[in-house]
Formats: structure tokens, C-alpha cells, sequence
């Protein structure tokens, strides 16, 4: 877009509860005007997570609200738009069936993001908020918590650093819909509940235990309804700071009601009622996890976040840049929990992007997929902390079976993929058959890997030996001129076995040529 220039979006959110809109005019993250804003009620995420699919009344009652939007962008002259969806479409079987049946219907494609994705998303926005609550926030302790109705995210953020980042499938609505109305009425309910709750994040709490935490960072569909119920006046454009203490003092009081009592107490229709037992104490059992200074709770939605990202991805590639740095810290932080060799790691990540620049243009690879190959170079030897023999199959296990802030279940299965062909495809051929690879990606798994592996044969001794090197490219050639005052014995030949995928792959014959320095 060019410099200047105002444009506008549809962004639109298909959550659990809401269908939600805004439309905006923007000229860079600075300038973002929201000019219309709506959102109707919808009851996709109790079918989803009772019954696993999302009933064909439900589905033209999604649609006729879609209509209704696609006229409102109509009237405004929107063209471009963002439509994406989260838990409870995520969840169904029968999603297919309704992306489709939503497409023809109202023309309009759903986007089906995954809880990763999503966490990150909504993080974009909290970023700009809270640096404007206090400019220096992001050097503080800071646990991002994130309930939505059918999932918790758990970011813990220090010195612009994702050091730990969890998601788990307990959100308020999953939570409520696991009890029957019977069990919700019994007496025991709330303690059982608590038990249920503890039962999921405990592994969260020793992974945080020696963490100082100085902002406790609320989100999710209950905001207003709790700041609400504790006599916090709420505003919707604001963010609301709140007492421990008076949280807890809620907690304990609310903790020995029924749904009835509840109703009564609050003047609450039962549908809120239900949801406020699960919500307090599941507010409370993360509190538990680790001593905060300050509850803060911003007014930051999913769709909020979907408005910067795509703005910022309009006009502001420095911000991206930005976002790019704070996925990669968390992919170290990963990498430090399966005890990886930060040196080796660096060391290959700087030659196998020498040799993806050098590619970049002629074998039509992007950005991002300089971003997938770096989080490789740093995660895949990680499968040595398991077994050091065939380290490449469990460096691809660890990656798949581990949630990676930012990167969608696609981004982390290549980067998995390019971790495990990375390693000796031959030796492990029998255990790596049954992976079947989509044709769609299975290019671009050919491709970083065989660059990763040449990266990661001129550090063979994992001695650093090579200070630096500059790659070059002729017609029939990849030339790499390597800078070190050392043997390179054992480099040379590990490359000169790596160098025949590498040249199947791109019809490029790798050399490796020392110059001393």
C-alpha cells in the first residue's frame, strides 16, 4: 500500500459466542479509525463442544448473519476483508461442511485459525496496549492469561523474551458443559470444580514456580461480566486495573453459591449465572500459580488483534519485524527446555540464512519461509535430549507435540519435517515411511531442509570453526567460501556427503572452500 494512502477493512470474528465486525479506515498503525463496529449472538460453541458438530440451523443462522454483514461493507464500499474463526469451528467435525455451506451461501471465506495462532493474534493488540499503560512493560514479569469458551493460554513474557507459552483446552464454556446441571446444583460442585481445574494447569505452576510475575494479564469473553459482578465499573475502550484482594474476597464469597443463589444475588439470567463459578475459580486457580503485583485486564478482543496484524501487514514492516523477534524468543526458550547447543545453533542459523538469501529470489521463497527456517536451525537437535540416537525423529516428535506462539499446526509441521530430514534420511527411512506429506508443502520441506543440512555440516564439530563465509551462485554452482584458520577436515567431508540432496533439490552442485582468515 502506498505511504499515505487510506484504505479499509472488514475484519470479522466467528467466535464461540459472538459473530463479531468492525469495519476500519486506516493509514498506518497509528491512524486506524474504527468506523462501524456490531456483533449478534450465536450458540456455536455449546454445540461444538457437546456434540462435536455444528447443527444446519445453526449454520444458515451464521450465515444469515454474514449477509448481513457483507451489506454493511456493501454500504461502506469494503472490498477487502479478514473473516477468521477459532475454537468452536476448530473444533467440529463436520467443519468442512460448514466452511463450505458459509462460501456458498454468502460468498464469503472462513479462515479456520488454530489456539497458537490465536493466543498470538490477540497478543499483537495487548503489545500496543500495555506499552501504553507504561512505555517499559515489556521488561517486567508479565503472565498473559487468555480464556476464552473453549480454551487457556498461558504466556509468560520478561525482558522482551517469551520464556514460557502453554495452551490448554478448559475454557469457561468447555468447563461448564462438562458438568451436567445435576452436578452444577450439588452441593460439592464448586469443590469439585476447583479440583477439575487444579487438575489441568498444575503442570503450569512448577514450570513458573521461581518466576516473579509483576502484571497478572486478564483476557477473555468474561471481562465485563466479572469487573461487573466485583463492583469494578467497566469500560469497554479501557483497561481496568484490579486489587487481588478483591478478587479473592469475590472468589470467596461467590464459591459457596448455587447458580440459583447466584441468579438471585446478581440479577443474572441463568445462562450468566452458570458461567460465573467456573469463570471466578478458574480466575482464581491461575492467581494461585504464582504471587502478582497487579491484576490487569485490558479491553483487548481476538478481533482487535486481527485489525492490527493486518494493518500492520499493510504498512508497517518494522512492527512485523518486531513480532518476528518475540516468535523466535519463545522458539529459544523452547529449545532451552530440551537443553539445545545455543552456539551450534546460532552458528547454523547464520549460515543457512547466507545460503537462503543467496536462493531466495530464483526458488520463490518468502519471508516466511525464512522464519520456518530459522526456527529449525534452532530445534533440530532437540530430539538428542530424548535419545541421541535417531536425535532426528524425536527432534521432529518434540516440534509437533509442542505449542510454538505464532506459528499455525502447518508452520510447526514443516518446521518439524525440516528438523527430520535435516538428520540420516537413509538410516531412518523405515521410521519415517508412514509420514505422509502434503504435496502442497512437500517443495518447500525439500528445500530448507536440504539447505539446513549443509548449514549444519559446516559445524560438524560443533566448534564454531568457521568464523564467517560468503555464498555465491553461478549457473551450475553454489559456491561457499568459508573463513576459519582452523582444519576443516571433518566439515568438508560431512558436506561434501550432505551436498548430493542439496543438489537433487535445486539443481545446484554445493562446494565448500576454505579461505583462511
Amino acid at each position: 500500500m502506498a505511504k499515505g494512502k487510506t484504505a479499509t477493512v472488514a475484519v470479522i470474528h466467528l467466535g464461540s459466542e459472538l459473530v463479531s465486525m468492525q469495519i476500519v479506515e486506516y493509514t498506518d498503525l497509528n491512524k486506524i479509525k474504527v468506523l462501524e463496529q456490531t456483533k449478534q449472538k450465536v450458540k456455536l460453541g455449546e454445540e461444538a463442544f457437546k456434540n462435536r458438530k455444528i447443527s444446519f440451523s445453526t449454520t444458515l443462522a451464521v450465515c444469515d448473519i454474514l449477509k448481513g454483514y457483507h451489506r454493511l461493507m456493501d454500504d461502506y464500499g469494503v472490498t477487502n476483508y479478514v473473516l477468521q474463526a477459532t475454537t468452536a469451528i476448530r473444533e467440529t467435525q463436520n467443519q468442512d461442511y460448514f466452511l463450505d455451506q458459509v462460501y456458498v451461501k454468502t460468498g464469503l471465506k472462513i479462515e479456520v485459525v488454530d489456539m497458537p495462532r490465536e493466543i498470538f493474534i490477540k497478543n499483537v493488540s495487548l503489545q500496543r496496549t500495555l506499552s501504553r499503560y507504561e512505555s517499559n512493560f515489556s521488561a517486567q514479569g508479565i503472565l498473559f492469561v487468555d480464556i476464552s469458551s473453549g480454551g487457556l493460554g498461558i504466556t509468560y513474557m520478561k525482558n522482551n523474551t517469551i520464556k514460557y507459552q502453554q495452551n490448554l483446552h478448559i475454557g469457561i464454556i468447555r468447563i461448564k458443559e462438562a458438568f451436567s446441571r445435576n452436578e452444577q446444583a450439588n452441593v460439592n460442585f464448586a469443590k469439585a470444580l476447583t479440583e477439575y481445574i487444579a487438575s489441568n494447569i498444575g503442570p503450569v505452576q512448577e514450570e513458573l514456580r521461581k518466576e516473579k510475575i509483576r502484571y497478572f494479564v486478564l483476557t477473555g469473553a468474561e471481562r465485563e461480566l466479572i469487573l461487573k459482578l466485583v463492583n469494578k465499573r467497566s469500560n469497554p475502550q479501557k483497561l481496568e486495573l484490579l486489587a487481588v484482594e478483591d478478587f479473592t474476597a469475590f472468589y470467596n464469597k461467590v464459591r459457596k453459591l448455587n447458580t440459583a443463589q447466584i441468579m438471585k444475588l446478581y440479577n443474572l439470567d441463568e445462562n450468566q449465572a452458570e458461567l460465573v463459578l467456573p469463570t471466578t475459580i478458574l480466575y482464581q486457580e491461575l492467581l494461585n500459580l504464582t504471587p502478582a503485583e497487579e491484576i490487569v485486564i485490558p479491553p483487548d478482543a481476538f478481533i482487535d488483534g486481527m485489525k492490527v496484524l493486518y494493518v500492520a501487514r499493510e504498512t508497517a514492516p518494522d512492527f512485523l519485524e518486531n513480532l518476528r523477534a518475540l516468535r523466535m524468543s519463545l522458539v529459544h526458550s523452547v529449545g532451552e527446555r530440551f537443553h539445545y547447543d545455543a552456539n551450534h545453533a546460532k552458528c547454523v542459523e547464520k549460515f543457512a540464512l547466507a545460503i537462503f538469501d543467496k536462493l531466495k529470489k530464483s526458488q520463490g521463497l518468502d519471508n516466511h519461509a525464512r522464519l520456518l527456517l530459522r526456527a529449525a536451525c534452532i530445534l533440530h537437535d532437540i530430539g538428542k535430549f530424548v535419545c541421541l540416537r535417531s536425535h532426528a525423529i524425536y527432534s521432529y516428535r518434540l516440534i509437533i507435540s509442542t505449542d510454538i506462539f505464532g506459528f499455525s499446526y502447518l508452520d510447526k509441521s514443516i518446521i518439524a519435517l525440516v528438523s527430520l530430514y535435516q538428520g540420516n534420511i537413509e538410516a531412518d527411512r523405515d521410521k519415517i515411511a508412514p509420514l505422509q506429506i502434503d504435496k502442497e508443502i512437500r517443495p518447500l520441506v525439500a528445500k530448507l531442509s536440504a539447505i539446513l543440512r549443509l548449514a549444519d555440516a559446516m559445524d560438524r564439530s560443533y566448534k564454531q570453526k568457521i568464523k564467517s563465509c560468503k555464498v555465491k551462485v553461478s549457473e551450475n554452482e553454489l559456491l561457499i567460501t568459508a573463513k576459519s584458520k582452523q582444519d576443516l577436515a571433518l566439515e568438508e567431508w560431512t558436506f561434501a556427503d550432505k551436498s548430493s540432496y542439496f543438489e537433487e533439490v535445486f539443481g545446484l552442485m554445493p562446494i565448500l572452500a576454505k579461505a583462511e582468515g
